[in-house]
């Protein structure tokens, strides 16, 4: 069975190619304000390069929200695009910041502005939330790193290795039975 692995709500584009338990490719690289002109190209490339095409996935895993506004619709519309040349394919979706988080005790944030005074902020705790996914401004966060002086402080999906907390979150991703329960 075919799946595809895909992120597009941080400043990295992660997609991944699996066939039954082998990875057959994967990408990840910084990608910041870009997931509109590269994902489809990457995309193509690991079809063409695996000899497979977008009918033969069976099963896509992806990150939903929160995240960028431009990489949330891009993967929106690509999967409302793909159902219908493909109805069968099952869609399976995270949040992205317990992806970020993986199995680790830690607090995971996705910067808001340019200016880094806000966030997307969850806590977490071997995949258990802590603290619910929020807005914070700056001067709030130091008060939850305050809080939560044990736990590791992981930002924008740096240093995430996406295939292996792919793997080991797998159980955890939620099937949609529509694009439209996503609410960005």
């Amino acid at each position: 069975m075919l799946y595809l692995y895909f992120s597009l709500s941080s400043p990295f584009l992660f997609l991944a190619l699996w066939e039954d338990d082998k990875c057959l490719v994967s990408i990840q690289k910084e990608n910041a304000r870009q997931h509109s002109e590269n994902f489809l190209t990457h995309l193509q490339q690991i079809l063409v390069k695996t000899n497979h095409n977008l009918r033969e996935i069976k099963e896509i895993y992806f990150t939903s929200t929160p995240g960028g506004q431009t990489g949330i619709r891009v993967a929106l519309t690509f999967l409302a695009a793909l159902q219908i040349l493909n109805p069968k394919v099952k869609l399976y979706h995270i949040n992205t910041l317990l992806l970020q988080a993986g199995t680790e005790n830690c607090l995971s944030l996705l910067t808001i502005d340019n200016r880094g005074s806000k966030y997307h902020v969850a806590v977490y705790q071997n995949k258990k939330c802590l603290l619910e996914t929020q807005i914070v401004l700056q001067e709030y966060l130091a008060k939850i790193v305050k809080n939560f002086s044990d736990f590791s402080l992981k930002k924008d999906c740096q240093k995430i290795d996406f295939l292996k907390n792919f793997q080991e979150l797998k159980s955890d991703f939620v099937l949609l039975k529509k694009i439209e329960e996503i609410n960005y």
